[in-house]
């Protein structure tokens, strides 16, 4: 009897305008926790690169005339379709990202939310003026404004989230009539990747190009950003900060919230808080609570089901976030709780002694968190601008006057967004943003003359 041959398993392929081609390149995906290979993806070539995107730019028109329902429908499809298979799409983010099965589980509701919110958003009709029939006369005019694609969307899909980005990508663009390229990191690619074969089998039945998506897998996915063909997506970053009054006399759910925030993603969700400013009259029993909550937080192994913090991306970024902790005490700090280290998982760490500049555009990574006790407040009683510096902020009092008022002052400063009694989160409606900077306004203007 002849031996039997081994069999290789082949790269799974990249999705060149809907179908699905092998790469020039094998690349192994390595799990981060234990680094052990979990899949081999291939990577697109020069020529795969240009003929995905140049495709993509002729289809633009096309995507642009489907009728708004029918994209509407695709997206809903899709959602279904991941829904259905969510214990699938689960195990992927677990093990090309690490997320913990419980954060698993939330990535795939995220992104189903997101697919369904992104269909809504496409059944959006503007209303405009009625208007007398086209060639009559107009006495003052009428302006139709519409909002159009300004060229395929780019989304570059990060390692950590990557099923809830590469989802928002696809609604995003969906949403307003344009192609989308997806170009996912290699160390993550597998949800984007399969997030391409279940789209692929929607739009096979339906009126959609099924060349709208493109899927590239590439060792350098930043560099698609300089293509004046495309759109990046714009999605927020950043960390967040959190200001506890002295009104707020509930310190343990504030707490709770923060660490949660902190901890998300090993540090890595959306706008993490990376800072608290508490007033001195909270700070001892709201360090306290902080402390336990976090030491609740369980580091390890993300196929533990009772670990709720998996590793960092890899060995650069742990040895990174230690090096920030041991400077950080090297300058005053105090390391209440956490500080350590198993491989690349980082144990939740709350540093005090720091003031708000400590942490402000240093890339700091994985679960840590300064507090200082001051009320980040001026002699009126408003945030004063210099230690309230974070895109998101979160507000926790009971005086609602003093939240608007907040609130006001920090929109109008640097903040994009304020939540009053809970901290930033990512939000299905966030497609809304995405697709808005993927349109420009454009106006018709039937001027009235006569004829």
């Amino acid at each position: 009897m002849e031996p039997m041959e081994a069999v290789t398993p082949r790269p799974r392929p990249v999705w060149i305008a809907g179908v699905a081609e092998p790469g020039t390149a094998p690349r192994p995906v390595l799990h981060p926790y234990d680094r052990t290979e979990v899949a081999t993806v291939s990577l697109a070539s020069d020529e795969q690169v240009e003929r995905a995107v140049a495709g993509a730019a002729r289809l633009a028109g096309e995507t642009r005339s489907v009728p708004a329902h029918t994209r509407a429908s695709a997206l809903d499809q899709l959602a279904n379709e991941i829904e259905a298979r969510a214990e699938e799409f689960a195990e992927l983010v677990t093990a090309e990202a690490a997320a913990p099965l419980t954060r698993a589980a939330e990535e795939v509701a995220l992104a189903v939310a997101t697919l369904r919110h992104g269909a809504r958003l496409a059944g959006e009709t503007r209303s405009v003026p009625s208007a007398a029939p086209f060639g009559a006369a107009l006495p003052c005019g009428v302006g139709l404004t519409r909002r159009v694609p300004r060229g395929v969307a780019l989304g570059l899909v990060a390692p950590h989230r990557p099923l809830a980005a590469a989802a928002g990508g696809v609604a995003a663009a969906l949403a307003v009539g344009t192609p989308v390229v997806l170009a996912p990191t290699p160390r993550a690619p597998l949800s984007a990747l399969a997030l391409a074969e279940t789209l692929a089998d929607v739009l096979t039945a339906g009126p959609l190009p099924t060349g709208a998506l493109s899927v590239l897998t590439t060792e350098s996915p930043d560099l698609l950003a300089g293509d004046a063909r495309l759109c990046p997506l714009a999605w927020p970053a950043g960390h967040a900060q959190a200001l506890v009054l002295d009104d707020w006399a509930e310190v343990e759910s504030a707490a709770s919230a923060i660490a949660a925030s902190a901890a998300d993603w090993a540090g890595q969700r959306y706008a993490p808080v990376r800072h608290v400013l508490v007033h001195p009259a909270r700070a001892e029993p709201f360090v306290a609570a902080l402390a336990a909550a976090l030491e609740a937080q369980r580091t390890g192994d993300p196929y533990d089901a009772a670990v709720s913090v998996g590793p960092l991306p890899d060995e650069d970024s742990a040895s990174r976030t230690l090096a920030w902790i041991a400077e950080a005490t090297d300058r005053g700090a105090t390391v209440v709780t956490g500080g350590t280290r198993s491989g690349t998982a980082v144990t939740p760490t709350l540093l005090t002694g720091l003031g708000a500049d400590a942490l402000r555009d240093r890339g700091v990574l994985g679960p840590v968190i300064a507090v200082s006790a001051t009320d980040g407040t001026d002699t009126t009683g408003d945030p004063s601008d210099s230690d309230l510096t974070a895109r998101r902020v979160a507000v926790f009092t009971r005086d609602v006057e003093q939240a608007l008022r907040t609130a006001d002052r920090l929109t109008a400063a640097t903040a994009d967004e304020v939540v009053v009694g809970d901290v930033p989160r990512h939000r299905p409606e966030d497609v809304r943003a995405a697709a808005q900077a993927l349109t420009r306004e454009t106006t018709t203007v039937l001027s009235g003359r006569p004829g």
